[in-house]
């Protein structure tokens, strides 16, 4: 029994010395994760569909401001990747108690989508 422990739980004495490493593989797979899934969700199926998985669980849809089209790809991963650099800037305006919030640079506006057919004319 004892040696069935030591080899599930060993010593400190038995273990490699040095800072631990962690393999490249669990960092593409991370980066993949935290960079890939979004750009996937909020892009792609925001340009296919209109909306990404959460915009459909409310029942929302994403349209440019001015023509109440749905945005291109260009505007799309500028929103995408203006995403990250807002966490940025909002944790500076916390820092410094800013009060005004950041605008929205790209053009794109979430409406209800029983708001977005009343835009559009029936024939």
């Amino acid at each position: 029994m004892r040696t069935r422990v030591r080899k599930i739980f060993p010593s400190a004495a038995t273990l490699p010395a040095g800072p631990a490493t962690v393999p490249a593989a669990l960092c593409y797979a991370v980066a993949g994760a935290g960079f890939g899934l979004p750009f996937l969700n909020q892009v792609l199926l925001t340009r296919i569909a209109g909306a990404s998985l959460g915009k459909f669980a409310v029942r929302t849809r994403v349209i440019r401001e001015t023509d109440a089209s749905r945005p291109r790809l260009p505007r799309l991963f500028r929103r995408w990747l203006g995403g990250y650099l807002f966490i940025v800037v909002w944790i500076i305006a916390a820092c410094f108690e800013m009060e005004d919030d950041p605008e929205d640079f790209c053009g794109v506006r979430l409406v209800r989508r029983k708001d977005l057919r009343a835009l559009v004319p029936t024939a």
